[in-house]
């Protein structure tokens, strides 16, 4: 977890091991809304410049409601919901809190969350413009526990001006996944030259939901509509045996050297020329330190009429159950998922906004209006939106990623790993 001191005064990003107390802050200094002084608690994951961005909302929230004190803190995606699970707990989750679709299940099914309907039915909390299509991934069991704020979808990410500087040729259409392969391996064999080292992309192997739209385009999915997982051994065994090639020639980065980036992006920092990932990272990427010129193109498929992707909340807000302020903590999601400024600070950076309001109030630059066509040509090929997966996915894609990494460090066989992965996550499903 980031431990980078914020703007504002007297709050800072809390440590690892101090997160789990965050909770326990919940609640102000009197025990009513109406304009006595609260304290709320809030936090996500993502990087330095989300930060950077929630943080101005938070100050412009707390300007227009000056009885109010956000305390917020921050980590990236693993570390995060470390903290979020020791809190669950215990009871002592933060009052509004970042939520992926991946967990919802989890904390919904449980109780540890409250259900949000009775404060959309008052227009509390607004979401009269947000498409239909999209809210059957903010439900469990019928009932809405996560308010989308933002919607994305993958986008295959090459460096183009990394890629003219290795002699290697710029993708001008769709590519096969076999295609896409010996894009990353001409990248590896002249990327071992250059200063610094040049690996073609982090093992998307390693990607729980890349892993999910390689399924989708060949007709199946991650989980049935029963929670039972949608694929087999050899589905897996032939996904991961994409890897080895690539890790042997420097088409995937080298793993060690992944993990010394501590949370940077790769393709930010130069150390890769091309990633599969979620659209609205265009903005992250141009922040880094790389400069890059980024062109975005479809993620690989053999079939163009079957691509396997749709658009996914890219973040959702929750409430702990056990808020001291839950009126607040409404008002509060209300205000960060359809608040023009919110809107106008934020961009595209956490994807397409969902709110009309929100949209509108967008000034899009250059990358935004990058991103914002390809959220149009995505759309025209995209499929359903799949509801939210069951309770415990958010952990078996925590071991999926982990046996994958222990293949490609060389501590484990394919073959090994893949009988660990059904030995194991079939029992983390609720």
């Amino acid at each position: 977890m980031s431990t980078r001191k914020l703007r504002r005064p007297g709050v800072a990003i809390l440590a690892v091991g101090a997160v789990a107390a965050l909770g326990a802050c919940s609640g102000g200094d009197a025990s009513g809304g109406g304009g006595e002084d609260v304290t709320l608690t809030f936090a996500w994951w993502g990087d330095a410049s989300r930060a950077e961005r929630y943080e101005k909302a938070i100050d412009l929230y707390e300007e227009k409601n000056p009885h109010v004190t956000i305390q917020s803190s921050y980590a990236g995606f693993g570390d995060y919901w470390t903290a979020r699970n020791t809190e669950a707990a215990s009871g002592s989750l933060p009052d509004v809190f970042q939520m992926d679709v991946s967990y919802l299940s989890q904390y919904g099914g449980t109780g540890q969350i409250a259900p949000l309907d009775e404060y959309t039915e008052s227009g509390a909390i607004d979401i009269s413009s947000f498409p239909e299509s999209v809210m059957p991934a903010a439900k469990v069991d019928g009932q809405i526990f996560g308010i989308p704020t933002s919607t994305s979808g993958f986008a295959n990410f090459v460096n183009s001006g990394l890629l003219g500087d290795l002699g290697v040729d710029v993708p001008d259409g769709d590519l096969t996944w076999d295609q896409y392969d010996d894009l990353l391996s001409a990248v590896g064999k002249v990327g071992k030259e250059h200063d610094p080292v040049v690996g073609g992309a982090v093992a998307y192997t390693q990607v729980w939901s890349v892993f999910e739209v390689w399924l989708r385009q060949q007709g199946k999915a991650l989980f049935t509509p029963d929670g039972e997982f949608g694929f087999d051994e050899a589905d897996l065994a032939a996904w991961w045996q994409r890897g080895e090639p690539l890790f042997a020639d420097g088409g995937f980065v080298d793993q060690a050297r992944v993990e010394q980036l501590s949370g940077e992006d790769a393709l930010g920092t130069g150390v890769s020329a091309s990633e599969i990932s979620w659209f609205n990272f265009l903005v992250r990427y141009s922040e880094g330190s790389a400069e890059g010129d980024f062109a975005m193109l479809l993620p690989p498929a053999d079939d163009p009429g079957n691509r396997g992707l749709y658009l996914k909340p890219s973040l959702e807000l929750s409430m702990s159950a056990n808020t001291e302020h839950p009126e607040e903590a409404a008002k509060f999601i209300d205000f960060i998922a359809n608040d023009p400024e919110v809107s106008k600070e934020f961009g595209l950076s956490r994807g397409g906004p969902i709110s009309q309001a929100a949209a509108d109030a967008l000034e899009p630059d250059a990358l935004d209006q990058q991103i914002l066509d390809y959220a149009a040509q995505l759309t025209e090929v995209a499929g359903d939106t799949p509801p939210p997966p069951p309770e415990g996915a958010g952990a078996v894609e925590v071991e999926f990623t982990r046996i994958a990494q222990d293949i490609a460090f060389g501590s484990t066989s394919l073959d090994d790993g893949v009988k660990e992965f059904f030995s194991l996550a079939p029992g983390m499903l609720g």
